[in-house]
C-alpha cells in the first residue's frame, strides 16, 4: 500500500472520529467525502492486487477478503450518504442520529481492518492458508466470518424497517443466533427486519445448519488445486475414510437437506395458504422460512409470539415437529435409515433379495435416546404444567394439552419454537427444560447440546461402574477413547455453562433460574426463553452471543483447533497408580 493511501486512510479515520464527536449536517458532508476517499483507496488496492496476479500461496484468499471489505465499505458509504440527505432535509430524528454513529464506528473499524490487511497481505495469506488446511480452525473461522458479514448486512438501512432499530450489537446478536441456529432474538423479526433482512437471517440459518465447513469440504473435494492432505483432513473431520467418501457425504448432506426442506415447505404452504393469520405475508415465504428454520433447529419464526397462535393446529405442529426431529437425528443416521428402509421395501417386493443388515450402534443409540428423551420430556411437562402453562391449550379442545407438551418436549431438543407462554413456567419445569436442552440432539446434526450419544455413553459408564463391569451399549463394549471424549465434552460443556450463568448473574438483574435457562438455551443452541432476552444489557447480549458461538462450534472442536499441532502420540507410557475418588 502506498504512503499516499495510508495518509488518506488516516485522515478519513480522523474525520470519522470528528463526526462521532460532533454530529451535524456539515460534519456529515465531510465524513461522506472521507468515506469516499477510504473506499477509493481500498478499491485501488484491490485493482492493483487483481492486475498484479500474485502467485504467492494463499493470496487468492486475501483478494476475496479485500473485495468483501470493499463491498462492506461501499454499503456503509451509501447508507451514510442516504442518511445525510435526511440530515440536510431536517427529517432525521434522534434515532437516526444514533444510527449515524453506528455507521461511522462500523465503517471506521472496517477501514482499519482493510488498511491492516493491505499493509501485510503476505502474512494474512499465510494465516488463511493455514486455516484452510486445518478443518477445526476452518470451522471456527467460517462461522465467525459468516456472523460478521451477516451482522454488517443487518445493520444497513435496507435490512431494517426503521432507523431506530439500528444497533450493531443487536445485529451481531441476531446473526449469531441465526448462524448458530439458536433462535434467541432481542428484536421482533417480522416487525424490525425487512424482507431483505429476513432473507439475510434465513441465509445464515441455512449455512449454519448445513455447516459452512460442509460446503467448504464440498468445494475442496471437487477442487483440482487442493492438496491430498487437506482433502484427507476434511474427510476425517466428516467421518469419511477416503476422498471419494467425502464427496458422497457432502453431496448427500446437501441433497438430503434441500429435499427434506422442500417437502416440509410444500406441506406448510398447503396448511397456511389462505390463512387470515398470515396478514400481508406470503404463504410461500412463510412456508419456506419456517421449514428451513425447523429442519435446521433454529427456532426463528415470523409469527408474533412464535407458534402460540397455532397451538390448536395439529397439522402445522406435526410438520414442524417432524422437521425438527429429522434435523436433530443427524445426517449419517438419516442416510442409514433411508437405505435400511429401501432394502426392507425391496425384500418385501422380492423375497429372494438379501436381508438388510442390522442398524449400526450409533443409529440404534440415537433413535432409542431420542425417543426416550421426547417421551420423558412430554410426560414431565404435561404433569408439571397441566394446570399452569398448558391451560390455554386445553381451551381449544380435547388433547391440546398433550399436543402442547409434546411440541414443547420436541423443541427442547434445540429447536426453540414454543406454543405456550414460557414466562409462566414453574421452577421445576425450567429445570427439566434445562436438562433436556443440555443433552440436545445427535452428532452430525443441526442440533446442539452435548449430544445424545455423549449422554448415553456417560450413563453406560455409570451403570457399568455400579455393576463392576465393562461399559457397554447395545451389546457392544465402549472403546476407552470414546469414553474419554464423552467425559471431556461433558466436563467442558458443564464448565462453560456454569461460567456463563455466573457472568449473567453479575451483569443482569433477573431471577436466577430464568438466567440459567437463558444461558443453557444459548449454549445448547436451543432458542427457548422466558422473555428476558430483549431486556438484557449490552454486556449480557455479548455474553449470550459468545455462548451461542461456543455451543455451535463445540468446545471439543475448539480444543482440537488449539491442540491439533501437538496431537502426537507419545512413545512411552507412564507407570499406573491408584487414586481414591468419590
Amino acid at each position: 500500500m502506498s504512503i499516499g493511501s495510508v495518509l488518506v486512510l488516516l485522515v478519513a479515520l480522523g474525520v470519522v472520529a470528528l463526526d462521532v464527536a460532533v454530529a451535524s449536517p456539515w460534519t456529515g458532508l465531510i465524513i461522506v467525502f472521507g468515506m469516499a476517499a477510504v473506499t477509493l483507496a481500498v478499491a485501488e488496492e484491490v485493482r492493483q492486487m487483481i492486475f498484479a496476479r500474485r502467485k504467492a500461496a494463499g493470496m487468492d484468499g486475501v483478494l476475496w477478503f479485500e473485495v468483501s471489505l470493499l463491498l462492506a465499505l461501499l454499503g456503509f458509504l451509501l447508507a451514510r450518504t442516504l442518511a445525510l440527505t435526511g440530515q440536510f432535509g431536517g427529517t432525521l430524528e434522534a434515532s437516526g442520529l444514533r444510527a449515524l454513529e453506528t455507521y461511522d464506528l462500523v465503517f471506521a473499524t472496517l477501514a482499519a481492518v482493510a488498511g491492516g490487511l493491505v499493509i501485510a497481505p503476505e502474512r494474512t495469506g499465510h494465516v488463511l492458508l493455514n486455516m484452510s488446511q486445518r478443518p477445526a480452525m476452518m470451522l471456527i473461522g467460517s462461522f465467525a466470518a459468516m456472523i460478521m458479514v451477516g451482522s454488517l448486512l443487518l445493520t444497513l438501512p435496507v435490512s431494517l424497517t426503521e432507523a431506530a432499530h439500528t444497533s450493531f450489537v443487536d445485529s451481531l446478536f441476531t446473526m449469531a443466533s441465526a448462524v448458530c441456529v439458536t433462535g434467541l432474538t432481542v428484536n421482533d423479526v417480522p416487525t424490525v427486519y425487512t424482507p431483505f433482512g429476513q432473507g439475510v437471517i434465513l441465509a445464515g440459518i441455512q449455512l449454519g445448519g448445513v455447516g459452512i465447513m460442509t460446503i467448504a469440504a464440498l468445494a475442496l473435494a471437487f477442487s483440482h488445486n487442493s492438496s491430498l492432505q487437506s482433502q484427507l483432513r476434511y474427510a476425517a473431520m466428516l467421518d469419511a475414510r477416503t476422498v471419494a467418501d467425502l464427496r458422497k457425504i457432502v453431496v448427500g448432506i446437501l441433497a438430503g437437506t434441500f429435499v427434506v426442506e422442500a417437502v416440509g415447505a410444500l406441506l406448510l404452504w398447503f396448511l397456511l395458504v389462505g390463512d387470515p393469520r398470515l396478514g400481508e405475508h406470503s404463504a410461500v415465504w412463510m412456508a419456506v422460512f419456517h421449514s428451513i428454520s425447523a429442519f435446521c433447529n433454529a427456532g426463528f419464526s415470523l409469527f408474533p409470539g412464535s407458534i402460540t397462535q397455532f397451538a390448536g393446529e395439529f397439522g402445522l405442529q406435526t410438520v414442524i415437529m417432524g422437521l425438527i426431529i429429522l434435523g436433530g437425528l443427524g445426517f449419517p443416521v438419516m442416510v442409514e435409515l433411508v437405505r435400511h428402509g429401501w432394502r426392507r421395501l425391496v425384500r418385501l417386493v422380492k423375497p429372494s433379495a438379501p436381508a438388510p443388515a442390522r442398524l449400526s450402534l450409533t443409529t440404534r443409540v440415537v433413535l432409542s435416546m431420542s425417543l426416550a428423551l421426547i417421551v420423558g420430556g412430554t410426560v414431565a411437562i404435561y404433569a408439571l404444567e397441566f394446570s399452569n402453562a398448558l391451560v390455554p391449550a386445553s381451551e381449544q379442545g380435547f388433547g391440546r394439552r398433550f399436543m402442547a407438551a409434546l411440541f414443547a418436549s420436541v423443541n427442547t431438543r434445540t429447536a426453540g419454537f414454543n406454543s405456550y407462554d414460557m414466562g409462566v413456567l414453574r421452577d421445576a419445569t425450567i429445570l427439566v427444560t434445562c436438562a433436556l436442552m443440555f443433552i440436545g440432539g445427535s452428532p452430525a446434526s443441526t442440533a446442539g447440546g452435548i449430544k445424545t450419544t455423549t449422554f448415553a455413553t456417560v450413563i453406560a459408564a455409570l451403570r457399568a461402574e455400579l455393576r463392576g463391569r465393562e461399559p457397554e451399549l447395545g451389546g457392544r463394549a465402549i472403546a476407552p477413547e470414546v469414553l474419554r471424549k464423552a467425559t471431556a465434552v461433558l466436563v467442558m460443556m458443564s464448565g462453560i455453562a456454569l461460567a456463563i450463568i455466573l457472568l449473567l448473574t453479575l451483569t443482569e438483574d433477573q431471577p436466577f433460574l430464568k438466567l440459567s435457562l437463558e444461558a443453557i438455551s444459548a449454549l445448547a443452541t436451543v432458542g427457548l426463553s422466558t422473555g428476558i432476552t430483549g431486556s438484557l444489557t449490552v454486556a449480557g447480549k455479548l455474553i449470550v452471543t459468545g455462548a451461542m458461538f461456543l455451543g455451535r462450534v463445540g468446545p471439543f472442536t475448539i480444543a482440537l483447533a488449539v491442540g491439533e499441532s501437538a496431537a502426537t502420540q507419545p512413545r512411552y507410557r507412564l507407570a499406573r497408580e491408584d487414586l481414591p475418588v468419590g
